[in-house]
């Protein structure tokens, strides 16, 4: 993606070549003043600071170039030094994901994307999901500043490995940005993050926050920042502030339902003037956390799948692999990968398939009669499972996997369902998915399974990595920052689950796509079986919740 920039002043760095007067025995002027001086001649800036960091370097980079030299200004401050002219500044942004940190390293100048780079966050190994992190945390109290420098430690490597890819040294990224969590917002900037563990789950700050990259570990420019986006509440992050932004959530005129799949999935409604954010309570399932068959986005992995109604016969799509499964050059193309396994997307598709196909039935439950009409369909483990791949690596749907995916994507129903009842919303007109990096999640598969209320097949959508990009927009653009930094203000965080309603949402939606409601929308555009309105149960004449 290449971002628009409308004016140099609209860059939150500039460059600035200058010509510094040399020092004379009659003129007892420093360094720092005479480059002060010429600087705010030739931008019309006045209080121009040079920090700590740049006075460094100052008196080698003047000599070295000559007295000719290229200054990098955010705002009125000097964040680096370059002896000669220079043309070309960069930055990097970063998605600091649960499982997942990615980062990209863009030219400031023209908003280009010079390389990009991910790692696992080296925080799974205190647990697969922020609640868990803080558990450890609060537990452990010791675990916190170790934590705190090994998600430093992975930034500036990552600085490292852009820099290097893009044959640029590190001190050339001048400035930085990041979307995450709350938990791993604070524990980056050395906040203590023990008040996010228990409710009301306070922040110690969740507007936006400036500073410099040398006090997080993180060796780029001399005196670079790094700048955290807001936080909303309520374990609602930064990346869906982002996210909001580059979605255009504010100015949706219409019932508009964002949701952001993830380790920690988080959603977003926007009706009637009003902007509501939620987390439900979803855990890491739906990344394939605790799934027989889930894997990471790698090479390998299961993105698409489709299961053939009179056979029952699977055909799918691996990462890394052109062919699908049932093409004559799959086999020889398949070898080049780690085969196994079903990502996110894949995992999805699976789900909705089985479905489809009338092997699964609205109560999620694997239909042990249609055993016989296909081998695929395996008695194990006291209940059935749907084998993909029976051979080794064996990938198979177990009834147990589905069961968790059920429960994962009846949190997120349910709590749109909230959202949509405390804005007085009976209907969707849009929604609009979103994830990190990786294969497209089929929004119509995902309306399938009941991952969100129905709504008609031609509104849905999927926007890759919504977050990330959002994230990139306001490392190069101050009127991004600031839009972001009002949209946050604006979007109040709801804690679903305390809503007297949430549980009898959340058993309802545990049916695929509802236990009692039908889907006529969805339905309209895939022949979903059994998909009708069905009475609410009643016990001794009232409503079972």
């Amino acid at each position: 993606m290449i971002i628009k920039i409308q004016n140099g002043e609209d860059r939150v760095i500039r460059l600035c070549p200058v010509t510094v007067a040399e020092p004379d025995i009659h003129d007892p002027s420093s360094d720092a003043r005479r480059l002060v001086t010429v600087l705010e001649t030739a931008t019309g800036l006045n209080g121009i600071a040079v920090d700590l960091g740049v006075l460094k370097i100052l008196q080698k980079t003047l000599r070295q170039g000559q007295w000719r030299v290229t200054a990098a200004l955010n705002g009125a401050r000097v964040v680096a030094l370059y002896a000669g002219e220079k043309t070309d500044i960069y930055g990097v942004a970063f998605d600091i994901g649960a499982g997942m940190i990615e980062a990209v390293l863009c030219n400031l100048t023209d908003g280009k994307n010079i390389a990009r780079t991910r790692m696992i966050n080296p925080l799974v190994r205190f647990g697969a999901d922020p609640v868990n992190r803080i558990a450890s945390g609060m537990n452990k109290p010791s675990d916190i500043p170790v934590m705190r420098d090994a998600l430093r430690h992975a930034l500036d490597q990552l600085c490292v490995e852009l820099a290097n890819l893009a044959t640029i040294e590190p001190n050339e990224i001048a400035d930085a940005i990041f979307v995450a969590d709350p938990v791993c917002h604070h524990l980056l900037l050395d906040l203590d993050p023990v008040e996010l563990g228990g409710a009301p789950f306070t922040e110690a700050i969740s507007e936006p926050l400036e500073v410099k990259a040398s006090e997080l570990g993180i060796k780029i420019a001399p005196d670079a920042f790094v700048y955290a986006l807001p936080l909303i509440a309520h374990h609602v992050g930064s990346d869906l502030s982002a996210a909001a932004y580059h979605c255009a959530m504010a100015g949706k005129s219409e019932p508009t339902l964002l949701i952001d799949i993830g380790t920690t999935t988080e959603i977003l409604l926007s009706a009637n003037g009003k902007i509501l954010a939620a987390s439900p309570p979803a855990g890491a399932t739906l990344e394939g956390t605790g799934i027989e068959a889930g894997r990471h986005i790698v090479e390998g992995a299961i993105d698409h799948i489709r299961i053939d109604a009179a056979t029952f016969e699977p055909r799918f799509h691996v990462i890394g692999v052109e062919a699908w499964s049932d093409d004559s050059g799959f086999a020889q193309q398949s070898d080049a990968v780690q085969l196994g396994g079903l990502c996110r997307a894949g995992l999805i598709d699976a789900l909705a398939e089985l479905r489809l196909c009338g092997l699964l039935g609205r109560d999620g439950a694997l239909k042990s009669e249609m055993a016989s009409s296909t081998k695929r369909l395996r008695e194990e483990y006291r209940s059935y499972s749907y084998m993909i791949r029976e051979f080794e690596p064996r990938i198979a749907m177990t009834q147990h996997d589905i069961r968790a995916l059920q429960m994962a994507k009846a949190a997120v129903q349910a709590a749109a369902r909230i959202l949509m009842k405390q804005l007085g919303v009976t209907e969707l007109a849009c929604v609009i998915l979103t994830s990190g990096t990786g294969p497209a999640i089929d929004p119509l598969r995902a309306g399938v399974i009941g991952l969100f209320p129905d709504c008609d097949a031609a509104r849905l959508s999927f926007v890759e990595n919504a977050a990330f990009e959002g994230a990139k927009a306001a490392l190069i653009s101050r009127s991004a920052r600031a839009a972001i930094a009002d949209l946050a203000k604006r979007i109040k965080a709801v804690e679903t689950v305390l809503d007297p309603d949430f549980a009898m949402e959340q058993i309802g939606a545990t049916g695929l796509p509802h236990a009692r409601l039908a889907f006529p929308k969805i339905g309209a555009a895939l022949d979903i079986p059994d998909n009708e309105d069905r009475a609410a149960e009643r016990r001794g004449g009232r409503r079972g919740r």
